[in-house]
């Protein structure tokens, strides 16, 4: 049991919960208010990097650190939405999506603050408990994860909650009725990227080494597919979402069936293949994901 706890098992089920946290956050953005925010991995990224930054190379302590980390991603966040998000919907997702380039740009060519391509070494882990370390910090990431989508829930049947899907459904309508939508939406829209920021920090802890390429367009693909897979209009869309792509894949497949060394390195090309697959599959025949409605057939 101990070494259960200890070992990789545990250490994938911590990243899994991160990717459930960040593809809820991706629900309440996008599910909740319509923001389609393409640079999901740059706020994760900006939360993942400036804390590591901190962290390895001004060695601010832990929790400061990570608190600091998430009010950069949520100033930088602030600073986009007041530019895009009063604009259509594909104007936010290529300037969402272009703001997650020049971060992961950024950070490649900081070489003095983020050490290139070479990585930035290693990020020390937050939780000193023994062999129990990594059983402890998978529990805070789940509490965060669990309280996220409490919250959610929560949202779906609240005021404020109902303002945000009248922004989606219908903005026009709900500024005529003097709705203060654009700054509702600004809000919303820091707070949920700055948690983005915040996961990443998670992320770092998790990981241990950070090196560019974890900033690459992927992540950002993977939210989305478990999202939209899951249903984005649903709260436990990202959780169902994530454990069928992520946790079946990068964990179940990975480690548990006996792949042959000579076919491993296709293993990234066939799970690929397959995320299309099943997302197409789930867009013909069940549009609004595994938890909405199947597809009404007209005869």
């Amino acid at each position: 049991m101990a070494a259960f706890l200890s070992g990789y098992a545990m250490y994938s089920f911590s990243n899994i919960i991160v990717f459930v946290a960040l593809a809820t956050l991706l629900h309440l953005q996008f599910g909740r208010t319509g923001i389609v925010n393409f640079g999901v991995v740059g706020f994760f990224g900006l939360g993942m990097y400036s804390f590591g930054v901190f962290l390895v190379q001004y060695h601010i302590p832990f929790l400061p650190a990570m608190l600091m980390a998430t009010v950069l991603t949520g100033a930088a966040a602030w600073a986009l939405g007041k530019v895009v998000l009063d604009l259509d919907s594909q104007a936010i997702l290529v300037a969402t999506l272009a703001c997650a380039t020049v971060i992961a740009d950024l950070v490649t060519t900081e070489k003095g603050i983020t050490k290139g391509v070479i990585g930035l070494g290693t990020v020390p882990f937050p939780i000193n408990a023994g062999l129990y370390s990594q059983f402890v910090f998978f529990l805070l990431a789940l509490v965060f994860t669990v309280l996220l989508i409490l919250y959610a829930f929560k949202l779906e049947s609240s005021p404020y909650g109902r303002l945000l899907s009248g922004i989606q459904d219908n903005e026009p309508l709900a500024r005529s009725l003097g709705k203060p939508t654009s700054r509702e939406k600004l809000k919303f829209f820091t707070i949920t990227s700055g948690l983005m920021g915040f996961v990443g920090t998670l992320y770092a802890s998790n990981v241990h080494f950070m090196v560019p390429r974890m900033l690459g367009p992927g992540t950002t693909f993977a939210v989305w597919i478990a999202l939209i897979i899951g249903g984005r209009r649903r709260v436990l869309g990202g959780l169902i979402g994530t454990l069928v792509t992520l946790g079946l894949f990068d964990f179940f497949i990975e480690t548990y069936v006996p792949i042959p060394a000579a076919q491993a390195q296709l293993l990234p090309v066939i799970k690929l293949l397959i995320y299309g697959l099943t997302l197409i599959l789930v867009l013909m025949f069940r549009p609004s994901g595994i938890l909405g409605r199947r597809k009404l057939t007209t005869k």
